[in-house]
């Protein structure tokens, strides 16, 4: 993804959350944007990346 892609998607993303999803937590965002941009073609890779976010954020939720 072109880096003009990216922030453009993560600029869209935060307005979306700000405006609708306030509570979601925008550091596991990011790192969704980020494991897909960083992986393209490896669905595994991305997939395991959004995990370890995922187990993160929910750690540091307290969950």
């Amino acid at each position: 993804m072109q880096t003009t892609d990216l922030k453009d998607l993560r600029e869209a993303v935060e307005r979306v959350r700000n405006e609708q999803h306030p509570h979601l937590d925008l550091e596991f965002l990011h790192a969704v944007i980020r494991a897909e941009d960083e992986n393209p073609e490896d669905d595994t890779a991305a997939l395991r990346e959004i995990q370890t976010a995922l187990k993160m954020a929910l750690s540091s939720a307290g969950a």
